[in-house]
Formats: structure tokens, C-alpha cells, sequence
């Protein structure tokens, strides 16, 4: 069998999702013919797929020396980048598009790993060469959308954002309805249905528009992940709300939590920012007051990795350890998280200062009270900060250096939260800097 129609049936077994197949289809095929550009590509493609990215640069690299080939740059620049070694992506995105200049993928490609290093400006100009090209691209679209949104764009990057239903491969897909989708105008005598997309942060973070939509006249149904519906019913009384999966009540119209920016027409200057608009439950506060004791000492909420499910969860999150500045202060910390991860538990035994109480928090409803009971919460980005910011509590919050879209760029405060301080990475993966402001400022605590 010649190599071409060798690699023809690889490419085959590729398309059906036969990885493994594939794979030794390819293997073979570079083992009889090693230089044959194809089967080391298709290697480089399928190690990307499962995962493994550095062996893709390495099969890539191998093809690249047979052959100068776009596409086969680009998906190295791909694999580059999922390695945070962005610089050396962007010369691989630029030698491709010297080869291929309307190389769509790569110029959204291009535009990721600008975004990457904060460089937006280039970033949407390199959207743009795609969307030219091909107006459908929704990723392009929605990543476009990302960039407008954290440069304070929010007129088109609502729109964009739109595009997220098929333009990220991290988003749920699209919810379908027979009735219609509220996308802004009267609510009166509706029945609105707001829904759960994404995760448990921008539930939070968008719940704040469903007194606005009740002041339009609707009655409201909340669709919320489970471990948020009891606190949503505490706070929001008046509107009907049941646990993502359940059995829905009848609605006429239905809203994404998400979209409920855009059906506002919600820019910079009119983010609705009222706080607090969650409000704890009455009986856990007295259980934690219980439970926690007298404060002899200022106490401080920690909450330091969130989902390790999450694409970017590698750049939010920060080991308990690295956090040992903080811990020695004179304080008593208190975890806000669920969850420790094993890779954790040491330096969780070595901080008794730190109390966790794993299963004993429930739901969100025990989050909320211990945050109103500690004098600060210091969480990175996840659940625990918005909680915080939504009940109007003291916060600072911990930020990489290429943040997500809502915290914006360049300042210490957000638009969203009046009561939460922004602390952020000056430079890729530098945690140290961050920990070591915030605990010269923590050392203020109690004082005056």
C-alpha cells in the first residue's frame, strides 16, 4: 500500500474518533516511510487532542523539518500555547500566515495569544482579519467579544458574546426553548425564566439583575446550579426558584443569565452596582457565630483555588502554600472552600490558624454567613469572591496577569463590586508579589 492511501485510511479512522486506531495507522506509516510529512503531522494533531502538548511540539517539530506547512505551524503555536509559552505561539502563528495569509484559524489563533498577554488592542485586530474573512467564525466572535468586554467595551461585546453558544468549546450548548428568548423592552404580566449557564461565579455575579427585570413587571423563575438555590431563595423571596434539572414551571419568556447584560443595554457606566443584593440566612449565622466562637483577633475568609475542572482553572488558582506570608500574620483564617485539594493537605496541617470545615459546608448559604462574619475575605476568582462582593462584604480578590473579562485591566477596583479590591499579577504565573501586597496591607487590620 503506497503512504498516500495509508495516510488516507489514518485520516479516516482520525475523522470517526478512533483515536487509538489512528494513531498506530500513523505510527506505522512514519515507521516505513520516516520522511513522510502527513504522518508525523497527524501524530502532532492527535497527541494535541489527547491532551499531551508537548509531545505534539515535539511531533510537530519533526514534521515542520520535512516540510514548511501552516497549518501544521499553527497547530504547534496551538500546543505552544496551552503551554503558556505564548511568545514562541506567536512566531508560529506568524510564520504560518507568512505561508498562509488568510489562514482563518490562525489569525483567532493569533488573537488568543495576544489576548494572553493582555495585548487586546492587537488581539481584536486580529479578530477582525478573521471575521473578514469568514463572518460566520463564531469563535472568533466570541473571542472577539472577550476582548471588547475586558477593555470596557461593552456595547459590541455583549454582541459578540452572544456568540458563545457555538464559538467556545467551553460553554454548554445552547438551551432550547419553545418560548422566546427576552432580549430586552416591557416584562409587564411575563413570566420570565432566568437561567443557569457557566459557572457558579456568574450566577452570582448576574443575579443582581433580577430585581431589574422584576421592576419591568415580570414574575421571575430562577433556574440555579443546586448548591446555590437555597440561597437564592433567601435572597431573592419573591421569585420562584428550582434546581437546574429539575421540573420547570410554566414561563413565557426565557433569558440566559448571561444575555441579561445585553437585554439591559448595560455599558461601564450603568453596571448595576447596589450592594448587597444576597442576603445570608439567619439561622446559619447563628450556627457559625456558634461555631466559630468569641474573635480575640481579626479573622480573615481565605478561598484559594476554585474548580480544577475550569480551562484556566492552572492560572487562578494558587497552592495553600504559597500563601504562608499570609498565614503567619496575626489572624485567624478561615477557609471559605469546600474542598481541599490533596497537594493541599500538608500545608493545611501545618496552619492550624486556618480552620476548614469541608462537608460541614453545606451549600452557599454557609459560605455567605461565614464571609459576614470574618472582617475580610481574600479569595482568588471563584465562587467565594462573588458571594463576598454580592453581600457587600470587604474583599479583595487575587487576579493572574491575564485576568477574565469582568475584571477589566489596569485597576484595583471593579465596577461590579464597590466593596472589593483587585490585586493583580504584573507578570505571568507571579504569585509572590501578589501574596506579599496582600499581606502588607493585612497587616493593617484592626487598626484604627
Amino acid at each position: 500500500m503506497t503512504p498516500d492511501r495509508a495516510m488516507g485510511e489514518a485520516a479516516a479512522l482520525f475523522s470517526a474518533g478512533r483515536l487509538d486506531d489512528a494513531h498506530a495507522a500513523a505510527q506505522a506509516i512514519a515507521a516505513s516511510h520516516p520522511g513522510y510529512f502527513h504522518a508525523w503531522h497527524l501524530l502532532a494533531v492527535i497527541a494535541a487532542r489527547r491532551g499531551d502538548f508537548s509531545t505534539s511540539i515535539d511531533l510537530a517539530t519533526r514534521a515542520l523539518s520535512i516540510a514548511p506547512n501552516p497549518e501544521a505551524l499553527s497547530n504547534r503555536g496551538a500546543a505552544l500555547r496551552r503551554l503558556d509559552r505564548i511568545e514562541e505561539a506567536l512566531a508560529d502563528y506568524d510564520r504560518a500566515l507568512a505561508l498562509a495569509p488568510n489562514g482563518v484559524e490562525t489569525w483567532n489563533n493569533r488573537g488568543v495569544a495576544l489576548a494572553a498577554l493582555n495585548r487586546h488592542g492587537e488581539a481584536l485586530a486580529a479578530y477582525d482579519r478573521a471575521l473578514a474573512m469568514n463572518p460566520q467564525h463564531l469563535t472568533a466572535r466570541f473571542n472577539r467579544g472577550l476582548s471588547r468586554l475586558i477593555t470596557g467595551d461593552f456595547t459590541g461585546g455583549w454582541e459578540d458574546h452572544e456568540a458563545r453558544w457555538g464559538g467556545s468549546d467551553t460553554q454548554a450548548p445552547r438551551r432550547e426553548f419553545v418560548q422566546p428568548q427576552w432580549k430586552g423592552g416591557s416584562l409587564e404580566g411575563a413570566r420570565l425564566l432566568l437561567h443557569a449557564e457557566q459557572g457558579l461565579g456568574d450566577m452570582i455575579q448576574f443575579a443582581r439583575y433580577v430585581p431589574l427585570a422584576r421592576e419591568r413587571g415580570a414574575a421571575i423563575v430562577i433556574e440555579a446550579q443546586l448548591p446555590l438555590v437555597a440561597l437564592l431563595r433567601e435572597s431573592f423571596p419573591d421569585a420562584t426558584v428550582v434546581a437546574r434539572g429539575d421540573p420547570l414551571p410554566p414561563f413565557d419568556l426565557h433569558c440566559p443569565m448571561l444575555s441579561l447584560p445585553l437585554a439591559f443595554r448595560t455599558t461601564l457606566g450603568t453596571i448595576p452596582a447596589q450592594v448587597p443584593y444576597l442576603k445570608a440566612n439567619d439561622e446559619r449565622l447563628a450556627h457559625w457565630r456558634d461555631r466559630l466562637g468569641p474573635a480575640s483577633r481579626p479573622r480573615v475568609g481565605l478561598s484559594w483555588s476554585g474548580s480544577a475542572t475550569l480551562a484556566n482553572d492552572r492560572h487562578r488558582s494558587i497552592p495553600l502554600e504559597a500563601l504562608a506570608p499570609l498565614l503567619v500574620l496575626d489572624c485567624d483564617f478561615v477557609s471559605l472552600q469546600k474542598d481541599v485539594r490533596a497537594s493541599d493537605a500538608a500545608a493545611l496541617a501545618a496552619h492550624p490558624n486556618l480552620r476548614h470545615f469541608g462537608d460541614e459546608l453545606v451549600d452557599l448559604r454557609d459560605t455567605a454567613a461565614l464571609a459576614c462574619l470574618v472582617d475580610l475575605v481574600v479569595s482568588v476568582d471563584t465562587a467565594a469572591a462573588h458571594v463576598a462582593g454580592a453581600l457587600g462584604r470587604k474583599t479583595w480578590i487575587l487576579l493572574p496577569f491575564a485576568p477574565d473579562w469582568r475584571w477589566l485591566l489596569d485597576r484595583g477596583d471593579t465596577p461590579w463590586y464597590p466593596t472589593a479590591k483587585l490585586f493583580r499579577q504584573a507578570a505571568r504565573g507571579d504569585w509572590t508579589a501578589v501574596i506579599d501586597r496582600v499581606t502588607i496591607e493585612a497587616r493593617g487590620l484592626g487598626r484604627g
